[in-house]
């Protein structure tokens, strides 16, 4: 058995060693790691079928950690784990996770690849900027979707009028104002109960959020906080500080990743194996009852890409495959709402990542990047997809051959993606409804996704 604590000592006594070393031991194990299991990312088999080639990444992933560990960024040392430990983890990971309460109680449990148990849609406009006026109605739209199982938060660029600087009172005031907005939010979408996977959204350092997370401002027993990995492959104590909150009050919490493909880790490969071993990161170190990851592209700064199409089937079976984890994935796109190129973006990646035992987190667009971007129509698009997806059994192999085709459809805009409409351009504010014109789209993108295998249903 081995517990937060005795990670803690560990972060105080591991070998010592320099970041940037660290930080190019990443790239220089998994690439040898690549180079032994004979993993290969082959262009042409987007969502792989090959069992194989899933376990050879997750034991090359276990392979990883082992040797290399967590690196503690306050200390400088590794915090080295025993083979043993890991399975001791794994063996007694969390099988089921609860949130929401009386009719919005929902229960994420482990999918398998090709699984028709449907993925647990968790909706929300992931690290979307959003002003303080509208911020109840974008993520309203989100909870107010009948697929979501969860929702979370928007941005807010500012509170009470004023900008929000990390480490400052007004930080804190942002932080409950967050808690207090969203279960507002829940109100207003008739979901009083409905689960917030992740409470705070607008506050980074650690007394602002635990200085929100109160019943008085809207926290509910089921609720929970995401508590973040540094890419690549490490932690800090303003991370673990909410480790031990939580470890006391027993909100949900899950492990969030983002491992960069072109960053230290490298290609799609070596990327794939580091990707797999942050969830032994999450796991051991933050106590994690399930698992969001988000790799990314580096120049691209999506995960719609052809590889990292891959990359996120073939991590999603490695750890379906070898684990009961509750694992899931957040959908980047290139293009912005209300355009047909977001919908082929979440299409795709839906499709890759249901096919291969994982949830949705959904959705981050525009790349990330620009405020006010984001709808819970890309939600609905998501959650509706996935859904569809599993309903039908769809098999990898013939998942590979839609993805190919959709690919065909927008692979070559993603460099120049359309950064589409704001919310407030795609939804009425009044009644927090998408407006006809992107209703209509999806329309229609049904129905080209349809001819490629995608049978939607009216």
């Amino acid at each position: 058995m081995i517990g937060f604590w005795d990670v803690y000592e560990r972060s105080q006594n591991g070998p010592f060693i320099k970041e940037p070393e660290f930080d190019r031991q990443v790239g220089v194990v998994a690439g040898e790691l690549v180079q032994k299991h004979g993993i290969r990312f082959d262009p042409e088999q987007v969502i792989p079928a090959d069992d194989g080639l899933a376990d050879r990444v997750y034991q090359a992933a276990t392979e990883l950690f082992l040797q290399l560990g967590i690196y503690c960024r306050d200390t400088s040392r590794l915090i080295k784990f025993r083979a043993e430990e890991l399975q001791w983890a794994l063996k007694h990971a969390p099988t089921t996770v609860t949130y929401g309460q009386g009719p919005d109680t929902r229960v994420m449990r482990h999918r398998k690849v090709e699984a028709s148990l449907p993925p647990f849609c968790l909706n929300t406009p992931v690290g979307c900027t959003v002003a303080e006026e509208r911020f109840v109605a974008m993520v309203q739209s989100y909870a107010q979707e009948p697929l979501s199982d969860t929702f979370s938060s928007a941005f807010s660029q500012t509170v009470g009028g004023r900008p929000i600087k990390s480490g400052t009172p007004q930080e804190v005031e942002a932080a409950i104002w967050n808690v207090v907005k969203l279960r507002e939010a829940a109100r207003a979408a008739g979901r009083p109960l409905i689960g917030i996977h992740n409470l705070i959204s607008n506050a980074e350092k650690t007394d602002a959020t635990l200085a929100a997370i109160q019943e008085e401002f809207g926290a509910h027993p089921n609720d929970g906080l995401g508590v973040a990995a540094i890419a690549e492959m490490k932690a800090d104590y303003e991370r673990m500080k909410k480790v031990v909150f939580l470890d006391h009050k027993g909100y949900n919490r899950y492990g969030l990743y983002g491992p960069i493909m072109g960053g230290y880790a490298g290609g799609p490969e070596a990327t794939a194996i580091v990707h797999v071993a942050h969830h032994f990161l999450g796991l051991l170190a933050f106590g994690a009852q399930w698992h969001d990851g988000f790799p990314l592209h580096l120049m691209q700064g999506c995960n719609s890409t052809r590889d990292l199409l891959w990359l996120i089937s073939v991590t999603g079976q490695a750890l379906s495959r070898n684990t009961h984890l509750l694992i899931g994935v957040s959908p980047f796109t290139a293009a912005g709402p209300c355009t047909e190129m977001v919908v082929q973006e979440i299409a795709a990646i839906v499709l890759a990542a249901t096919v291969s035992g994982l949830h949705l987190n959904l959705v981050a667009v525009a790349r990330n990047k620009l405020p006010e971007r984001s709808s819970g129509m890309e939600a609905r698009i998501g959650a509706e997809t996935g859904h569809l997806i599993a309903r039908q059994r769809i098999s990898r192999k013939k998942a590979n051959e839609i993805v190919k085709k959709i690919l065909g459809e927008y692979e070559s805009q993603i460099p120049e993606a359309p950064q589409g409409k704001r919310f407030d351009e795609c939804y009425d504010l009044k009644t927090v409804r998408p407006t006809q014109e992107y209703v209509d789209l999806y329309d229609r993108c049904k129905e080209n996704l349809s001819k490629f295998g995608l049978e939607y249903e009216d």
